[in-house]
């Protein structure tokens, strides 16, 4: 699993790089940062359940996850969805 979350962080970093060159809007980016904070949520109940970590940073990391998720998914939906 330690490998399959660094070669998703590598290809995050990879992507987000070259989605900068495209020239997108500022808004095309809430779209990928709502998947990555899903990624967070994700990795903050991996590490809960396996008590590898102090559970104050794997409860960091999901609180991030969940609150950046709120906020991008209210951007996502409110320009691409309802067209605002």
């Amino acid at each position: 699993m330690k490998k399959v979350i660094i070669a998703v962080g590598i290809f995050a970093i990879i992507l987000t790089i070259l989605l900068i060159y495209q020239g997108n809007s500022p808004e095309f980016f809430d779209i990928f940062g709502f998947v990555m904070f899903l990624y967070l949520i994700g990795l903050g109940i991996y590490m809960l359940k396996k008590n590898k970590k102090p559970e104050w940073i794997s409860l960091t990391i999901l609180e991030i996850g969940i609150l950046g998720s709120i906020v991008d998914g209210f951007i996502v939906i409110k320009t691409f969805i309802l067209g605002g």
